[in-house]
């Protein structure tokens, strides 16, 4: 058992991320945007996106999978208003009757998302979602975003999903995308809440034999929604997250995610725009680059979208008189509700035997390859070695062993080379090896792995479709 931690936060004026991401200056320069800013920026995203950040512009496939065999209860959430309409099964039309006096709060090109809007009318506001498709197809994708995307970030694998005839379905959480941003004295962002709103519209919607896809703070709200509606799920793939309740004076393997969270959000919380003005801004530029690494057209769409629901494209003012309140709030969350994750990893025993199959980017800090605890009397476990490898590294430093800041990085190897991946493991460890269909990793992909391979996301879809077909 590990000491309780050191604390490693220090006064915004005196921040060693501040300095990196030119804070020591009133407003920096476009000079001073160079891409030592837009590392430092980088840095600090990836706590406040729950590590879905440090995405660099690098797209290379270098890829490794792993096959394995076909491997206390929280309250029910508040009745929401009426949102329930018939529907004929080949109609495409919206079901719920909120979507038909909804207007999009911003454009974004119909090339990169050619959904139609729908809308649910929850206690609070309205859910902006998509619902493309058969509706009487045998399989419903449910696709769950975490912070600080929305349903854009699966806009490639629902397409192919579409057209291999499934139904699907990707909500925005309140909050983000286009969905309402009520102030947060009538709605408190936090991931309980957010879960109660999605199991809301499952019901609404009467999704059935459910196959549900998470990423980032998808894994707990998802997760959380599947497992008070067991019965809905016919299949899960995970990625980048977890579902369950973790130390911050023990967190053992989870070390980055509470490193990251006591340095960083008194920082961010210093300066009520900061999070829109680095985290966001930082993370959607980055994730424009997965998209397009030339930097093109196609990155300016993309970054545009990402930022449009925070920033008027117009005018550059922030939207509401809480600029990003929602998506720093998800921050807050990761120590602030623990109960509810332990809650959620509680009721996981509901989905056992549930197929699923696991899909990781292992250069996400976070959620990747285990890195060295700098803090822990032993950065390593037992019969690892903490060295370094350059594909398991963020692209943001250029994938070099040699550059000072990999030393940050630094991932525990096994005497052959190979590493540790915890959150896989400990969702194996979960749900059981059973129903496991694969186990997959893609190296040299960080947090968001539906931008930096989508074709890897598409493939591990189908292949856990494929396994029921097989059965």
């Amino acid at each position: 058992t590990r000491p309780r931690r050191r604390s490693r936060i220090t006064p915004p004026d005196r921040h060693p991320l501040a300095e990196e991401a030119g804070l020591h200056t009133p407003c920096g320069t476009s000079n001073e945007r160079s891409q030592t800013t837009t590392r430092g920026k980088s840095r600090l995203v990836l706590l406040l996106v729950l590590g879905a950040l440090l995405l660099g512009a690098c797209s290379g496939d270098s890829t490794d999978t792993a096959s394995s065999p076909a491997t206390a209860e929280a309250p029910s959430p508040t009745e929401a208003p009426s949102n329930t309409a018939p529907a004929d099964p080949g109609d495409a039309s919206c079901i719920t009757p909120a979507s038909a006096a909804f207007e999009r709060p911003f454009d974004v090109d119909p090339e990169d998302y050619p959904f139609r809007s729908c809308a649910f009318e929850t206690n609070a506001g309205r859910i902006h979602y998509f619902d493309e498709g058969p509706r009487d197809a045998d399989e419903t994708i449910l696709m769950v975003h975490g912070n600080p995307t929305w349903s854009f970030l699966y806009r490639n694998i629902a397409a192919a999903m579409i057209e291999d005839g499934h139904r699907v379905v990707a909500l925005d959480h309140l909050g983000m995308g286009m969905s309402d941003v009520p102030p947060t004295a009538e709605f408190d962002y936090r991931p309980r809440s957010h879960a109660d709103n999605l199991e809301d519209l499952v019901v609404a919607l009467d999704l059935q034999n459910v196959t549900l896809v998470v990423q980032d703070w998808g894994g707990p709200i998802g997760l959380g929604m599947a497992t008070r509606q067991p019965e809905r799920m016919s299949h899960l793939l995970i990625m980048n997250t977890w579902a369950w309740s973790i130390d911050p004076d023990d967190p053992g393997a989870y070390h980055e995610l509470v490193d990251w969270t006591e340095q960083d959000i008194r920082f961010l919380g210093s300066t009520p725009t900061a999070f829109c003005d680095l985290a966001l801004t930082g993370q959607s530029e980055l994730t424009a680059a997965e998209a397009d690494p030339s930097r093109g057209a196609l990155y300016e769409r993309v970054l545009a979208a990402y930022l449009a629901p925070a920033i008027d494209p117009v005018t550059g003012d922030y939207r509401t008189s809480e600029p990003c309140a929602p998506m720093l709030i998800f921050a807050e969350s990761i120590g602030e509700d623990d109960a509810f994750q332990g809650e959620v990893e509680a009721r996981m025993e509901n989905l056992h035997g549930t197929p699923y199959s696991l899909l990781f980017g292992l250069s996400d800090q976070l959620f990747g390859a285990l890195r060295c605890d700098a803090d822990a009397d032993q950065p390593c476990p037992a019969g690892t070695t903490c060295t370094c490898q350059d594909d398991l590294l963020p692209a943001r430093i250029d994938r070099d062993c040699d550059n000072r800041a990999a030393a940050e990085f630094r991932i525990c190897a096994l005497p052959d080379g190979s590493i540790i991946d915890p959150y896989a493991d400990r969702f194996e460890d979960i749900l059981g090896s059973e129903s496991l269909v694969s186990r997959e990793v893609v190296r040299n992909a960080d947090h968001m792995v539906q931008e930096w391979a989508p074709e890897r996301v598409i493939q591990a879809l189908r292949g856990l479709l494929a396994h029921q077909e097989a059965e």
